[in-house]
C-alpha cells in the first residue's frame, strides 16, 4: 500500500474500528435475531489481506486506463509526424517499382535463351540413352546364355560345399590321427595337397604332409569352403585327373574306409567337375564381361549427357527462381506503395478526425489520476463489506458500512469517493449477494473444471484429493453445522513446501497441492452456527 504516513495510520485505526463495530453488531445480532456470527483475529487478518489485494487490483486497473489514454495521445502526436515521412517513403518506393520492372524484363530474355540450350542438351541425352539401352540388351542376351551354361556347374559346386559342411571336427581328427591311411585314402589327401597346399612334387605328397595340412581342423575346413573352383590351373587339373578318373576314387568306396575321406573325395570330384564346366564357359564369360564393359561405358556416356542436362536444368531452375523472386519483390514493392498510400490517407484522416480528442483525453487522464486518490477509502469500505457483513441482514449491513464505517473514514480524513458503494466497487470482482445466483454463476464460470460433492457420499475424500492435486474447483453442498475434521488442513490452508512442490495432509496422507485449487462450501441451513475457528476460516 502506498500513501502518506498519516493516511496509513488512519487506515490502521479504521480497520480496528471496523473489527470492533462488527463484534458489537454480532452481539446485537444474537440478541435480536438469535443468530450467531463470530469475529476472530483471523477475520481481522483476512480484512487486511483482502484490502491489500483489492487495492492493488484497482490501482493496476486504473493505471492501465491511464496508460491506454496516454498511449493514445502519444500515438496521435506521432501519427502527425509520420504523415510527412510516409509521403517521402511513397516516392522512394515508386522508384523501386520502376527498377524492379526493368530487372524482371531482363530475366525473361535470359530465360528464353537458357530454355533453348536445355532443349539441345535433352536431345543429345536421348541419343545416348538409346545407345545405352542397345548395349544393355546385348549384354542381357549373352548373360542369359552364360547363366544357362553355368547352371550345369552349380550342382557340382553345391555338392562340394555340402561335402565340406558334412566334415565334422571329429571326422578330420580321426583321419589325421591315423598312423597309416587305409588304401586309397592317400589319393584323396594327395589331391587335397595339390589343390589346397599347391604341392605338385609327388615325393612330398606324403601322409605326414597330409596330416600337417589337416593339423588345424578349423583352418583346413575354412580353406576348403573358401576354395574357388575357377582358380584351378591346368597343371593342377593334369595332376588330379588320374585320381578323379580312377574307378575306385568314389565317395561310396571311401565311405567304408573313412567318413572324412568320403567327404573330401566328394569335394575333389565336384570341384574338378565344376572347373571343367567353367573352363568351357570361360570364352562366353569373357564376351559377357566385354559386353558389360561396353554397357558401362554407354551408361557413363549417358550419365555425362544427363549431367549436362541436369546442369542446364539447374541453371534454368536458378534463373526461374530469380525470376520468381523478382516477381515477388516487384509485387512486394507494389504492395508497399499501395499500403503506404492507404496509410498516409488514413493517418491524415485520423489526425484530422481526432484533433478534438487530444484535449479530451488529456482531461480524462487528469480525472483518473484524481480518482486514484480516493481508491484507498473505497477499497477499505469494500474490503470490510466482504470480510465482515455477509452473515447480517440488509439493515444491519447498511448500518455498518453506510452509517458507521463511511462516517469513520470521512472523520479520519481517509480519501474516499462521495457516496461510495462497496457493491459497485466489487461489481467486477465477481461478487453476488444471493446464494443461488452465486452458485449458478460459479458453475457456469468453472464448467469443465468443477467437482460437486457432498460429505455424505462414499468417495468424497478421493474426489477432493484429486481436485487438490490437479488444481480443480470443488463445491461441497449441503454443509451442516458440523464439518468433517478431515477438512481442517484445507480450511486452515495448512500448506507446506517440500523441494519445489507444495503439500498438505488430508485424511492422514500427504497430498501434492496445486495453487489453482479452489474450495466453496454451501449450506441450506437458514441459521447455521459454526465454531468460531471454522467461521473465521
Amino acid at each position: 500500500m502506498s500513501g502518506p504516513d498519516d493516511v496509513k495510520k488512519s487506515l490502521s485505526l479504521h480497520m480496528a474500528e471496523e473489527h470492533l463495530s462488527v463484534a458489537k453488531m454480532s452481539q446485537h445480532f444474537l440478541e435480536s435475531q438469535r443468530r450467531y456470527n463470530y469475529v476472530t483475529p483471523k477475520s481481522f487478518l483476512e480484512l487486511i489481506s483482502f484490502f491489500k489485494y483489492l487495492l492493488g487490483n484497482k490501482q493496476a486497473d486504473l493505471q492501465r486506463l491511464i496508460d491506454r489514454l496516454d498511449v493514445g495521445l502519444s500515438t496521435l502526436r506521432k501519427t502527425s509526424q509520420d504523415v510527412t515521412e510516409l509521403q517521402k517513403d511513397l516516392k522512394i518506393t515508386m522508384e523501386k517499382v520502376g527498377e524492379k520492372k526493368v530487372a524482371t524484363d531482363k530475366l525473361i530474355e535470359e530465360m528464353s535463351a537458357q530454355q533453348a540450350e536445355a532443349q539441345v542438351q535433352e536431345e543429345a541425352a536421348q541419343i545416348e540413352a538409346k545407345k545405352a539401352n542397345d548395349e544393355s540388351e546385348r549384354a542381357m542376351v549373352i548373360e542369359v546364355e552364360a547363366e544357362k551354361e553355368l547352371s550345369e556347374a552349380k550342382p557340382a559346386m553345391e555338392a562340394a560345399a555340402a561335402a565340406v559342411d558334412c566334415l565334422s571336427k571329429a571326422m578330420l581328427s580321426e583321419l589325421k590321427n591315423l598312423k597309416k591311411p587305409p588304401a586309397g585314402v592317400d589319393k584323396v589327401t594327395n589331391a587335397c595337397l595339390i589343390l589346397i597346399d599347391k604341392e605338385y612334387n609327388p615325393k612330398k605328397q606324403s601322409w605326414n604332409n597330409a596330416k600337417k595340412m589337416m593339423q588345424n581342423v578349423d583352418a583346413f575346413k575354412g580353406k576348403l569352403a573358401e576354395f574357388r573352383g575357377e582358380d584351378i590351373t591346368e597343371q593342377e587339373i593334369d595332376l588330379i585327373k588320374k585320381y578323379v578318373e580312377d574307378p575306385n576314387f568314389t565317395p561310396e568306396k571311401m565311405a567304408s574306409k573313412s567318413a572324412a575321406a568320403a567327404n573330401l573325395c566328394t569335394w575333389v570330384v565336384n570341384i574338378y567337375g565344376f572347373n571343367r564346366i567353367y573352363v568351357k564357359v570361360k570364352p562366353l564369360m569373357d564376351s559377357l564381361q566385354a559386353a558389360r564393359e561396353s554397357k558401362t561405358a554407354a551408361i557413363a556416356s549417358l550419365e555425362a549427357a544427363q549431367e549436362k542436362v541436369a546442369q542446364v536444368q539447374s541453371e534454368l531452375a536458378a534463373l526461374n527462381e530469380r525470376y520468381e523472386n523478382a516477381l515477388k519483390e516487384k509485387k512486394e514493392v507494389e504492395d508497399q506503395a499501395e499500403a503506404l498510400t492507404t496509410r498516409a490517407d488514413l493517418a491524415q484522416r485520423l489526425v484530422g478526425g481526432l484533433a478534438s480528442e487530444n484535449v479530451r483525453w488529456g482531461e480524462e487522464i487528469e480525472k483518473l489520476k484524481s480518482n486514484s486518490l480516493t481508491l484507498v477509502g473505497d477499497c477499505m469500505l469494500a474490503a470490510g463489506f466482504v470480510s465482515y457483513v455477509g452473515a447480517f441482514d440488509k439493515d444491519l449491513r447498511e448500518e455498518l458500512w453506510k452509517n458507521q464505517w463511511s462516517a469513520d473514514l470521512t472523520d479520519r480524513g481517509i480519501p474516499m469517493t462521495e457516496g461510495s458503494d462497496p457493491l459497485e466497487v466489487l461489481s467486477n470482482e465477481g461478487m453476488n449477494s444471493k446464494m443461488v445466483q452465486a452458485i449458478k454463476w460459479l458453475k457456469k464460470k468453472e464448467e469443465g473444471n468443477l467437482d460437486i460433492i457432498q460429505l455424505t457420499q462414499k468417495n468424497w475424500l478421493k474426489i477432493l484429493t484429486n481436485a487438490i492435486t490437479n488444481g480443480r474447483c470443488v463445491i461441497i453442498e449441503n454443509i451442516g453445522n458440523e464439518i468433517d475434521a478431515s477438512l481442517d488442513p484445507v480450511l486452515s490452508r495448512s500448506i507446506y513446501k517440500k523441494g519445489r512442490s507444495l503439500y498438505l495432509n488430508l485424511g492422514g496422507e500427504e497430498v501434492e497441492y496445486d495453487p489453482k485449487f479452489q474450495l466453496y462450501l454451501q449450506t441450506k441451513l437458514s441459521n447455521p452456527h459454526y465454531k468460531p475457528e471454522i467461521a473465521a476460516q
